[in-house]
């Protein structure tokens, strides 16, 4: 071992001040093992430098410490640590001390928002390259770093700090920084999607250490654009005139979203950005990416932005030049979805509309294999630690749940309308939301979103020609896929010589069988326990491992107390009741109805018309009193894809209605996707908004077509800009309509109940 003395001369040569510190350190650790009196010491000292004698006269100050006499001091600890200290003990002091002093500065330039991120990288490794083994900085030293580095890169938000600074280790932060883009500015922050995820991580990483995880889970390769990226793209295209549109109204701000798109879009990007963009690919090849909004106000508690802003796939085939155009192409079209009229509505209803929001960017790889020209995960979906709504009497609230599809988790957390994905009580899989094998087979997944490598773009194929081009590609089958034959749901069983694609169903029955629900859950609780609330997760399997692609806290739906369902009412003054998927709640005195009748919608022979349907829908939303009105319509509100099935509304066409009530007809052969853990019904959860799925046509439940649809029409004066669509959409005024009563309504989850009825105010 080489002489420590050497070292320390070394040490002092370097970094004088470290040396010092080693000295104090030294001083200490000597005073701690009770080896030296450092009043008795300091005082030697002192008085050697000034050539007196030491005195103990308690009534005069002690000598003042010149800079001399601390280089006596020093010299006193060397000697005293000579003396009664091992030399590794003197050494493994010293690497303490540098090691600390490193993860001291890195603090340092974290909190520096001036700090250049290359600087601050370089510093963040040299401290975890110095002495690994030997040395390990103190713990108060380390969590100052970890919050520094929080606060920089992630949020200011003390509760999420007080949370993350337990979790996210300096060695995280470390091959995060090797992952951020550079920008012009240094004062951007990764996001609220990025933080989440990366907390995320960092939580089940540190119950993996603890032995209180089994199951092993990875997240994609992912980079980071920071949020100031948007304002330098802003000013370089001199779109500056863009940043108040959000003050506009909503008609306004629909109007001239397409045009703001067009603009992003054909902008270009600044030179630090492009360069990091380039070395990025350049880096990673040519594989599959999603570019995924990462705003700073996206997955906070209470307003996740759940679906507000757009995530994107990019085959990034080609040469460099290509790969580089299409990757900013889509980039600048997530950028463009800040200004878009839902995020903004979103935004106004929750007080957040003076913030100024900036938009990170997440770029990962997508998760899967390729197969048939394609890529995709054998499974994807989203899971809950808490299930909002029941399906089954036997559910618990604290059950979880999932909604897993084949291929891309896009079908998993948007509405579509033709595909049901497959939903999980994941304390209780066998408990399935429809259990006949005609009705497993007709509420299944139809369609397949994959990454089509040939034609270098997204793609929604139908599952039997999917599977055509797979094969026996895709593993694990057994536990994906079912058998509809003969009117039955049969296993797949052994290696068959002729696999019919027609006859296959989703069903997911062997997964659900196996571990995989109970390890989901585990998981999802040690995210709630450590974030302190409950957790949402999108997540991708691509048949070997687990990849967790986004975490946010889950907003709670009001815990509304039990009201049973009166069976005291009197038939004339029912108006409607549902016995299937009903939530705990009520809603008193509504003094509107809203109703889009299915009979009357299905009827327009235009998109034109549809699309003005939906238009009246949002100014009726806008003109009448806030959570005093209810809202009925076709099949699925909010859908994406056919709509001729529901009303294409979005968020800002329904944020006012108390009630959202969804009309399934026979007619139709469909239920309507009840929506469980969609992007929206977390809005519908966020803003209070109650949900209740309607089938008329079962004989076991009321429909007052009488009340529904004679009483008077009075959308003309409520929007008169919409009176030519009188024929389909109908506003009631309840009071005018039932002699001055209004409209109360009971949802009875534990009894599966729900009424509708009118009745004098209740006050």
């Amino acid at each position: 071992m080489e002489d420590w003395r050497q070292q320390f001369d070394d040490l002092r040569q370097r970094r004088p001040g470290l040396a010092a510190r080693v000295c104090r350190r030294l001083l200490r650790d000597l005073q701690k093992k009770k080896l030296v009196d450092l009043d008795a010491l300091d005082e030697l000292a002192a008085a050697l430098k000034a050539g007196q004698k030491k005195t103990h006269d308690p009534n005069r100050p002690k000598p003042r410490m010149t800079n001399g006499s601390k280089e006596e001091l020093y010299a006193l600890a060397l000697e005293y640590a000579e003396r009664y200290l091992e030399p590794e003990e003197i050494t493994a002091t010293m690497l303490l001390v540098e090691k600390r002093m490193l993860v001291q500065e890195g603090a340092r330039l974290a909190e520096d928002p001036d700090t250049p991120l290359d600087i601050l990288r370089d510093k963040i490794h040299e401290f975890l390259d110095f002495a690994p083994g030997e040395a390990v900085a103190p713990p108060e030293d380390v969590m100052g770093t970890r919050a520094a580095l929080v606060r920089r890169f992630l949020t200011d938000q003390l509760d999420f700090i007080s949370v993350a600074k337990n979790f996210i280790r300096v060695l995280d932060f470390g091959e995060v920084l090797d992952h951020i883009l550079p920008t012009e500015s240094r004062s951007g922050r990764l996001g609220g999607k990025a933080a989440g995820l990366i907390l995320a991580h960092s939580i089940l990483q540190e119950a993996k250490r603890e032995g209180r995880l089994e199951a092993d889970h990875k997240i994609p390769n992912s980079y980071f654009l920071p949020s100031n990226g948007i304002l330098e793209f802003i000013e370089h295209n001199e779109l500056d005139e863009l940043i108040n549109i959000k003050y506009k109204t909503s008609e306004e701000v629909r109007d001239e979203y397409p045009l703001v798109e067009r603009l992003f879009k054909s902008s270009a990007f600044p030179p630090t950005i492009h360069k990091g963009l380039e070395e990025m690919l350049y880096q990673i090849g040519e594989v599959p990416l999603v570019v995924r909004s990462s705003s700073l106000l996206e997955d906070r508690i209470g307003h996740a932005f759940s679906g507000k802003y757009k995530s994107l796939f990019i085959s990034n085939k080609g040469t460099l030049e290509m790969r580089l155009a299409a990757l900013e192409d889509a980039i600048s079209e997530v950028y463009a979805s800040l200004f878009h009229s839902d995020p903004i509505e979103y935004r106004r209803e929750r007080g957040l509309i003076d913030f100024q929001e900036q938009m990170g960017i997440l770029i990962q790889e997508v998760v899967g294999r390729e197969a048939g020209g394609m890529l995709f995960p054998a499974f994807a979906g989203v899971a809950f630690s808490r299930c909002e709504m029941r399906w089954s009497p036997r559910i618990r609230h604290t059950d979880g749940m999932a909604r897993l599809v084949l291929g891309l988790g896009t079908r998993a957390v948007d509405r579509t309308v033709t595909d049901y994905p497959v939903l999980v009580a994941l304390e209780q899989p066998a408990l399935r939301a429809v259990q006949r094998p005609d009705e497993v087979y007709r509420y299944s997944q139809h369609d397949v979103d994959v990454m089509d490598l040939r034609e270098s773009q997204f793609e929604t194929l139908p599952l039997a020609d999917y599977m055509r081009r797979v094969g026996r590609a895709i593993p694990n089958m057994n536990r994906i896929f079912s058998i509809y034959r003969d009117d039955q749901i049969l296993p797949i069983v052994g290696i068959l010589a002729q696999l019919d694609p027609d006859e296959l169903v989703v069903t997911f029955d062997g997964l659900l069988k196996s571990p995989f629900p109970r390890e989901l859950k585990t998981m999802l609780d040690l995210l709630e326990e450590g974030l302190g609330e409950p957790v949402d997760v999108e997540f991708a399997h691509d048949g070997e491992s687990f990849y967790m692609l986004q975490c946010r806290a889950l907003s709670r739906g009001a815990l509304a107390q039990r009201v049973e369902v009166p069976s005291d009412v009197s038939e004339e003054h029912q108006v409607f009741s549902a016995n299937r998927y009903v939530q705990m709640g009520q809603a008193n005195d509504i003094e509107y109805v809203v109703l889009v009748d299915p009979r009357d919608y299905e009827e327009l022979q235009t998109r034109e018309e549809m699309l003005r349907v939906a238009r009246a829908v949002g100014a009726v939303n806008k003109a009448l009193p806030q959570r005093r009105f209810l809202l009925m319509g076709p099949g699925r509100w909010g859908s994406r894809g056919d709509i001729r099935l529901g009303v294409p509304v979005t968020y800002a066409d329904i944020c006012h209605t108390s009630i959202l009530v969804e009309i399934a007809r026979k007619k139709g052969s469909y239920l309507p996707d009840v929506s469980f853990g969609t992007h929206f019904f977390n809005d519908l959860v966020e803003s209070g908004i109650q949900y209740l799925p309607l089938y008329p046509d079962d004989p076991e439940v009321v429909w007052n077509d009488t009340f529904l649809n004679d009483s008077t029409n009075c959308l003309a004066e409520v929007v008169p800009e919409f009176a030519d669509m009188e024929h389909v959409v109908r506003v009631i005024r309840v009071a005018d309509a039932a002699d001055g009563r209004l409209l109360q309504v009971v949802l009875d989850a534990e009894a599966d109940k729900a009424l509708a009825f009118l009745a004098e105010p209740q006050g």
